[in-house]
C-alpha cells in the first residue's frame, strides 16, 4: 500500500512556518505545489490506476526528494 508524503507530516516542527511562507511566498507556494503534484502522480502510479516503467517511477521519485530537499533548504534557511 502506498501512502501520501504529506509536508506537513512530514516536517511536523516546520508546520506554522510552512504555512507562513507558502502565504508570504509565491515562489515557495508553487514549489510545494509542484511537491504536492508529483507525489499525487506517484501514489497514482504506485497504486495502478496508470501504466507506468520503473525507470520512469524511479526519476519521478528522485524528482519529489530534490523537491523535498528544495522545501526543508527554504525553510531552515529563515
Amino acid at each position: 500500500m502506498t501512502a501520501e508524503h504529506n509536508l506537513r507530516e512530514e516536517f511536523r516542527e516546520y508546520g506554522d512556518a510552512l504555512t507562513e511562507r507558502r502565504k508570504s511566498h509565491p515562489g515557495f507556494d508553487g514549489l510545494v505545489g509542484r511537491y504536492q503534484d508529483l507525489d499525487k502522480r506517484i501514489l497514482d502510479l504506485e497504486s495502478g490506476n496508470q501504466p507506468f516503467d520503473d525507470e520512469t517511477l524511479g526519476r519521478l521519485r528522485r524528482e519529489r526528494v530534490l523537491l523535498k530537499d528544495k522545501i526543508v533548504q527554504e525553510l531552515t534557511s529563515g
